[in-house]
């Protein structure tokens, strides 16, 4: 029950960060939105930016950790890619509004969840090398949510792919 209350308050704040964007949202008009007291808020987070990062946190696991065992690598760069560009919006407003949660980062730390089942290594230099990897691409889909004239989240997808497969094709 607790992981339904809390998703029915990041459906919530996403709505209301839409609508009023990230600075003017409030717990107030989160619970309004979720229909909840305000003080179930604090059962689950200590505030907005805490409860962004759930937001991001979740989203992703569900496209990443939660298709690692269903689905090729390549769709799942495609998923991330098409999440940011479907919800483009929401994500703008955040990262051009707040500074307090790296939303590049966050991506990025998924993103290397997935290539480090795709290495199964634990090798230090190994882990460095696909952080920088991840970050790079990381930090070029969330530059292109903000971007006057973006790209294409398919083309962007492809060239996460072949950035992916040209590395993986170094290391062996």
């Amino acid at each position: 029950m607790a992981y339904i209350t809390k998703k029915k308050i990041a459906q919530a704040f996403h709505d209301v960060v839409l609508v009023r964007g990230f600075s003017r949202t409030s717990v107030t008009a989160i619970m309004s939105t979720a229909d909840f007291r305000r003080q179930t808020f604090y059962d689950y987070f200590q505030d907005k930016y805490e409860l962004l990062t759930w937001f991001i946190d979740d989203t992703l696991a569900e496209t990443v950790e939660h298709n690692l065992n269903y689905l090729p690598w390549p769709d799942i760069i495609k998923l991330v890619c098409y999440e940011l560009d479907a919800n483009r919006r929401f994500y703008a407003e955040c990262i051009n509004t707040q500074h307090e949660i790296d939303v590049t980062a966050l991506v990025g730390h998924h993103l290397v969840v997935l290539l480090t089942e795709l290495t199964q290594t634990d090798e230090p230099e190994m882990a460095a090398l696909i952080w920088l990897l991840c970050l790079g691409i990381a930090q070029s889909l969330t530059h292109n949510i903000v971007a006057n004239h973006p790209e294409d989240y398919e083309v962007l997808s492809q060239d996460a792919i072949a950035a992916i497969k040209m590395t993986l094709a170094i290391l062996n």
